[in-house]
C-alpha cells in the first residue's frame, strides 16, 4: 500500500512540475499595437506565446493558468529582426581573436558552424538592439569563402542556437590577390569559372559512379576522384552550388563586379543573390526581370565623386519600386559587427529618402528571411511561429525608439550585456568621484 501511494506522489510531483515549466514558458503580451509585418496592425491587442511558439494574435485573449503577462500599453511588438552577413558568433572581444577569414583563394568547405561560440560578447550586444537572428558566415576576403549559418541568438550550445545550417555560401567578386592569381577582375572570374566547371564534372563522375553502383570493386580508376577514398572537400561542398540546390551570396563592390557576377549567375544558372555597397541602380531593371534577391549594404557609404550625395540614400526605395526582394546589411564585419544591431539606422536614413515605412520594416525582417529560406520560421508574426518578438516604444525606423523587451525562442532575454555591465560600474565610479569632490 506504501508503494502504492509513494507512486502516485511521484506522479503528482512530476505532473505538477511538467505544468510549472510549462507555465515559465508561456507568456501573454497584452494591450500593445501588434505590428505583424505581413497583414494589418491591430492597436490594442495581445500576443500569446506558448513553447516557444506564437499560439494566438488577437484582442482581449485569455491568459493561461501560471503564464507571465507583459503589460506593452503604448508599445509596438514587431518580430525580431532578422541581419544578414555578420560575424556574430564566431568572433571574440579585442584580444580573443576571431574564426572569420581562413586562409586561401578558395576554402567552400569551411563551416562557421565549427566556430560557434554562444559566449561571444557580440551575441547579447546584438539582440538588445532587437536583432533575434543572424546570418553568420565564415569569411569575405577571399574569391570563394566559406558556407554560413543562420542563428538565434539565444542558447548555451552551439546546435541549439542553430536555425539553419549552410544556408549560402559566399563568394567576394572583388577579392583579388596581391601579387599572385586571380590579381585582376578578368582573373576572379575565370578562377570562378575554372572552380565551377571542376565541381559540374566532379557531379557527374559522382552521379554516374552511383548509377554504375560499383558492380566491379576490383576495378579502380586512378583518376575517379570522386571516390570515396579520394573525397575532394572543396569540390563536395561546390556540388551544391552549381546544381542550384544552395545559394550563393556574391559580394560586390561596384557596377563591373557586378557585372560579372550576373553573367556568373546567367551561365552556371545559380541560386544567385546580389550584396551590394554600390552601383547596384544601373542593373536594377535587369536584377527584377531575373528575379535576383538584393543584400543593400550601401546606406551610409559614401558615393563616387561623380554621383550625387544622396544617391545611396534614395537607392532602397529605387529597388522596392522595381520590386526586388531586398534586405538591409550594415555592413560591419570583424570587430564592427557590433554594429550589427544599428540596421535600423540604413533603413531610417531610407525611409527619410522616399522608402516606405512598411517596405523598410519588411527588409529588416520578412526579406532577410525570404533570402535565407528561414521566413516559415521567423520574419513575421504570425501563428505557428518560432516567438521571436521585440516590444518597441516606437517604429524601429525611428531614430527615437528604444527596444524594452526581447523574446527569443520563446524566452525573455536580459536586458544587459558587456556594454551596460561596463556602463553601470564606470557610472558608480564616476558617481562616487563627484561626491569625493563635493
Amino acid at each position: 500500500m506504501k508503494r502504492i501511494i509513494h507512486f502516485v506522489l511521484m506522479v503528482f510531483i512530476l505532473y505538477a512540475g511538467v505544468n510549472v515549466f510549462a507555465a515559465s514558458n508561456t507568456i501573454l503580451i497584452k494591450n500593445g499595437t501588434i505590428v505583424p509585418v505581413k497583414g494589418g496592425s491591430i492597436s490594442i491587442g495581445d500576443l500569446l506565446i506558448e513553447n516557444g511558439k506564437i499560439s494566438k494574435i488577437g484582442t482581449r485573449i485569455k491568459a493561461p493558468k501560471g503564464a507571465k503577462i507583459i503589460d506593452a500599453s503604448g508599445k509596438y511588438v514587431y518580430p525580431g529582426l532578422v541581419a544578414v552577413m555578420t560575424a556574430v558568433g564566431v568572433t571574440g572581444y579585442p584580444g580573443a581573436g576571431n574564426d572569420t577569414d581562413e586562409v586561401g583563394t578558395s576554402t567552400p568547405h569551411m563551416d562557421p558552424y565549427d566556430a560557434i561560440n554562444p559566449e561571444d560578447e557580440c551575441i547579447e550586444v546584438t539582440r538588445l538592439g532587437g536583432v533575434t537572428t543572424v546570418h553568420t558566415v565564415s569569411g569575405s576576403r577571399s574569391v570563394i569563402n566559406g558556407k554560413s549559418v543562420v542563428l538565434h541568438l539565444e542558447g548555451n550550445l552551439a546546435d541549439k542556437m542553430v536555425a539553419k545550417r549552410y544556408v549560402a555560401q559566399i563568394i567576394n567578386m572583388g577579392a583579388k590577390e596581391q601579387n599572385k592569381y586571380p590579381s585582376t577582375q578578368p582573373g576572379v572570374v575565370s578562377f570562378l569559372r575554372d572552380k565551377f566547371n571542376q565541381a559540374k564534372e566532379y557531379a557527374k563522375k559522382k552521379s554516374e559512379k552511383d548509377k554504375k553502383g560499383q558492380k566491379d570493386k576490383t576495378k579502380k580508376d586512378k583518376n575517379d576522384t570522386a571516390s570515396p577514398a579520394k573525397r575532394n572537400l572543396e569540390m563536395e561542398a561546390l556540388v551544391p552550388v552549381v546544381t542550384g540546390k544552395t545559394p550563393v551570396i556574391l559580394i560586390t563592390q561596384d557596377e563591373v563586379s557586378i557585372r560579372n557576377a550576373l553573367e556568373i549567375i546567367k551561365e552556371y544558372k545559380l541560386k544567385g543573390i546580389i550584396r551590394a555597397s554600390s552601383g547596384i541602380l544601373k542593373y536594377a531593371d535587369r536584377i527584377a526581370k531575373e528575379n535576383i534577391p538584393v543584400i543593400w549594404a550601401g546606406t551610409t557609404g559614401i558615393p563616387r565623386r561623380w554621383e550625387p550625395f544622396d544617391l545611396n540614400y534614395h537607392t532602397a526605395a529605387v529597388l522596392a519600386e522595381k520590386r526586388i526582394l531586398f534586405a538591409f546589411d550594415p555592413g560591419g564585419w570583424g570587430l564592427g559587427n557590433r554594429n550589427v544591431r544599428d540596421i535600423p539606422t540604413s533603413a531610417s536614413i531610407s525611409v527619410a529618402h522616399g522608402l516606405s515605412e512598411k517596405e523598410a520594416l519588411k527588409a529588416l525582417t520578412i526579406n532577410p528571411a525570404r533570402i535565407l529560406g528561414i521566413e516559415e520560421e521567423v520574419g513575421s508574426l504570425e501563428v505557428g511561429k518560432t516567438a521571436n518578438v521585440a516590444i518597441w516604444t516606437g517604429s524601429p525606423v525611428q531614430g527615437r525608439s528604444r527596444v524594452e523587451t526581447v523574446i527569443i525562442k520563446g524566452n525573455l532575454i536580459p536586458m544587459t550585456s558587456l556594454q551596460t555591465r561596463l556602463y553601470e560600474k564606470f557610472k558608480k565610479i564616476v558617481f562616487e568621484r563627484m561626491k569625493k569632490k563635493k
